[in-house]
């Protein structure tokens, strides 16, 4: 996953009498990047099911994971060899 920089938003800040920045705005398009990207679009069970797989990555579970080829033929692009 590549990381968005706030810095590298097209963004026009607007500021109050004194000076100070009370809001932000910036093109649609990247906001939708950044909610993705940062993953502010999640539901508390998909975040829960992240946690799950990253735990599953650090503890070496293979049997939580299905192999490339079985996606594969789950997708009808080739055959299970398995």
């Amino acid at each position: 996953m590549t990381t968005m920089s706030a810095l590298a938003l097209d963004r026009k800040i607007v500021v109050n009498e004194a000076g100070d920045p009370v809001e932000v705005i910036i093109p649609y398009d990247q906001y939708v990047d950044f909610i993705e990207t940062y993953g502010l679009d999640l539901t508390e069970e998909e975040k829960e099911e992240l946690r799950e797989a990253r735990a599953d990555v650090a503890n070496k579970n293979r049997d939580a994971f299905v192999s490339l080829d079985e996606v594969k033929k789950g997708l009808g692009l080739e055959e299970c060899t398995n």
